[in-house]
């Protein structure tokens, strides 16, 4: 006991605001020689329906899938163009999605020496995307043709036009089409190859994400100033979406991302501190099993190639503002900007890679605003147990670009040891 509370002390003679030690750190500081924190942050989302599209511009989340199901979505319908006298159409889709989303992040950090830190941390999710998929098949012009198979069937097409008899898609035929394909005389077999998709509906998971390993060097500490170096790996431990699930989500990136930080902190006064942290992740390069699309708003294909990928780097930054009232409690004020570049994606046949390349460079910016208690001071004056803090946060993404519109409140819990 005697031990942990001289540690304490050092802690609070250096100033040491617990406050932003959380699972994604931002400060210059680091841990005292031989001393253990283990801390822990939970984000409840506020169900999400919205996103930022390519030029900023927000629209609903299953944007991509609202389509016109004619030839560009179904090749196979260019066939009865000339029937039509335009372009033959199943029909409108009517998609609407929502996620919903509980992240917990676990970190252990270790004081390696006076002026390096080591940290590992493991995030663990779950996710819902709630599925309303229909279609509305009022402006069909072609159906399933009632006569298939039999002697007098003029067309010799599972589809035919409305105006000849033809037979409007139910959703199950849609569901059908996009899976095993579909039987339009309903004799076991598939007159219409299907996509090999599973069933397009509400999808939900939970597992964990990808786990990082740094380390953190502070190698410059003189009022004002603290300086901090940090780099590690961020391992490919997290589940990649199943690329046969429409509504599937990713866990992970899939490949093994290289990790540089630099941290700024400047002591304005003894109660205010402001920090500066830039990020970039260098995402080394791997292959996977993807469907490869003719669009980028048209994910229906059939092709399917294990691509080489180069998933685009990224950068970010942080500005912080953080205020502590008491001994106890804090406030802080926080301003993040990320951009995603573009992913560099090949392979053999000479499919569209380019579908997989555009809108996937993204960027968003975010405010957080959090309060926080620590039992520090009560702990070195043995007025309390235990030396711990608690973070209550809110955070908003309010631009962006080819990402979700978000909002979480967060909860973070730590303890010195």
């Amino acid at each position: 006991m005697p031990r942990a509370t001289n540690i304490i002390g050092i802690v609070l003679a250096q100033s040491l605001l617990i406050m932003n030690a959380q699972a994604e750190d931002t400060s210059a500081r680091v841990l005292p020689q031989g001393v253990s924190l283990f801390d822990a942050t939970f984000y409840q989302y506020f169900p999400i329906e919205n996103r930022y599209g390519a030029e900023g511009d927000s629209e609903a989340l299953a944007a991509d899938f609202n389509t016109e199901l004619n030839s560009r979505v179904f090749p196979a319908l260019s066939g009865l163009n000339l029937l039509v006298g335009g372009n033959a159409t199943l029909g409108q889709s009517v998609v609407e999605s929502r996620l919903t989303s509980r992240l917990s992040e676990f970190n252990l950090a270790y004081g390696l020496t006076e002026k390096s830190t080591l940290v590992v941390k493991i995030p663990y999710g779950y996710v819902k995307n709630e599925i309303r998929a229909s279609l509305d098949a009022s402006q069909a012009n072609v159906g399933k043709n009632p006569l298939f198979g039999t002697p007098s069937d003029p067309f010799r097409s599972p589809l035919t036009p409305i105006a000849a008899g033809g037979i409007r898609l139910s959703d199950e035929d849609i569901q059908n089409l996009l899976g095993k394909g579909l039987d339009v005389n309903r004799d076991g077999v598939a007159d219409i190859p299907g996509y090999g998709y599973e069933r397009f509906e509400t999808f939900s998971d939970n597992g964990i994400g990808d786990v990082e390993l740094y380390a953190k060097y502070q190698f410059y500490d003189q009022k004002p100033w603290r300086l901090a170096l940090a780099s590690g790996l961020r391992f490919p431990t997290g589940k990649v979406k199943d690329i046969d699930n429409l509504a599937a989500l990713d866990f992970g990136d899939g490949q093994t991302d290289i990790l540089f930080r630099f941290h700024a902190d400047y002591g304005v006064t003894e109660n205010l501190q402001l920090n500066f942290t830039t990020r970039y992740d260098l995402q080394l390069p791997d292959r996977q099993t993807l469907r490869v699309p003719q669009s980028v708003d048209q994910p229906i294909t059939r092709d399917i190639e294990e691509v080489d990928r180069n998933l685009g780097d990224v950068f970010g930054l942080d500005l912080i503002g953080l205020y502590q009232f008491t001994l106890e409690w804090s406030a802080s004020l926080r301003y993040s900007f990320a951009r995603k570049f573009q992913d560099d994606i090949d392979g053999d046949p000479g499919l569209v890679y380019s579908s997989l390349e555009q809108e996937s460079e993204s960027e968003n910016q975010r405010v957080a605003v959090t309060f926080g208690y620590s039992t520090l001071r009560r702990y070195q004056d043995k007025t309390a147990k235990i030396p711990f803090y608690a973070n209550l946060g809110y955070r908003s993404r309010f631009a962006g670009k080819n990402t979700v519109v978000s909002r979480y409140v967060s909860l973070n819990i730590g303890a010195l040891f």
